[in-house]
């Protein structure tokens, strides 16, 4: 059966205004020691960025904000490693080096790629997805998602977002506050319709001192409200279904360090994720270079499959997303539960670990 895919073209919005009290602060030596983010202190293809899984514990910390705020996360706890290493263009395929790295198509231009989990849609959908991704923007004048790859029985798929979803813009600082839509259109004809339209209100509320585990640091919080809505057309299930998402996202930004310093997702105002750089303690792959770093196969794997690593492990642990242990044991293979959903899982082997996408 072909696989087609249809876009539907939406336009482009976004508002970015500066407020009355920015203009103010432009007159203030206080302004002087602020955190402006620009394009070098996003991401990096090729380094690896020390993340971790954590929980908060202190929800009133998030609600901080204004001009010269210290927020005090000093008793985070590293659940379980989660490092992240952004793929540069060079490494993608070729139809998605002519969909986000083509030099006759500026405006889907991008920078580095990241893979990511398809939503557990609950059904079989009669193929296999081997792979997942996420394009990014970084040296444009918005930090932004312009498109997405699927990779399926070994062929790849490039989807550009109709309407390109823009963080904020670059550069970003203090008091500046940013309105943006973002939508794709993914048509499998005859297997899967997935639609999304959001809209981001971002704005850089507060600058200050942010206090974690590893030390002190100058920061840029970034505030989003994020409103989405995807909509999922089944073939086998013959009917659409949506669904709605409302989330708030708080990020602490610091010059050079790619991602957030630290980032908590909330839902209904409780916190729902949250991961911080661990700057302290080198994470597994900084730690092990070479041959004894910790390589899973394959990666990603699909659930009632078979897994191996090429470190000869003493004791390995299987974790799931918030850090409790699914299964362990010794050697340097194991099988997945036949039952496992999909999603992001960790596998712990002496000390060392690596991030595993089940598909």
């Amino acid at each position: 059966m072909p696989i087609n895919f249809s876009l539907q073209i939406h336009p482009m919005k976004h508002l970015f205004r500066i407020t009355p009290a920015v203009w103010m602060l432009i007159l203030s030596p206080s302004m002087w020691s602020q955190t402006t983010i620009e394009s070098s202190d996003l991401p990096q293809g090729g380094t690896t960025y020390p993340i971790v899984n954590t929980t908060v514990l202190d929800f009133n910390l998030l609600n901080l904000a204004g001009a010269d705020v210290t927020w005090d996360f000093s008793n985070l706890i590293a659940l379980v490693d989660a490092p992240i290493t952004p793929s540069p263009m060079s490494e993608a395929s070729i139809t998605a080096s002519i969909a986000f790295n083509s030099p006759f198509n500026s405006a889907y231009q991008c920078d580095f790629f990241l893979p990511t989990v398809f939503p557990d849609l609950g059904i079989d959908l009669g193929i296999p997805l081997d792979g997942f991704n996420n394009f990014y923007q970084t040296d444009n004048d918005y930090y932004a998602i312009a498109g997405i790859g699927l990779s399926s029985a070994g062929f790849d798929l490039p989807v550009p977002y109709d309407d390109i979803d823009e963080f904020f813009p670059l550069p970003f600082s203090f008091g500046e506050s940013f309105s943006s839509t973002g939508s794709f259109a993914l048509d499998l004809t005859g297997i899967l319709g997935y639609w999304l339209d959001q809209t981001r209100e971002v704005t850089a509320d507060a600058w200050g001192t942010l206090i974690l585990p590893s030390g002190d640091y100058d920061v840029l919080r970034i505030r989003t409200e994020l409103s989405a809505v995807d909509s999922v057309y089944i073939e086998q299930l013959g009917e659409p279904f949506v669904i709605d998402r409302e989330q708030v996202i708080y990020q602490w930004w610091a010059n050079g360090h790619g991602f957030p310093l630290l980032e908590v997702t909330t839902t209904s105002g409780i916190p729902s994720w949250a991961t911080f750089q661990d700057l302290g303690t080198p994470n597994g792959i900084e730690s092990h270079e070479g041959d004894d770093r910790l390589e899973l196969y394959p990666n990603p794997a699909e659930a009632g499959s078979s897994i191996t690593w090429n470190v000869n492990a003493q004791n390995w642990k299987f974790l799931d997303s918030s850090g409790r242990t699914l299964d362990e044991g010794m050697g340097n293979d194991m099988h997945l539960p036949s039952d496992l959903p999909s999603g992001v899982y960790f596998i712990v082997v002496d000390g060392q670990s690596s991030r595993l996408l089940i598909q």
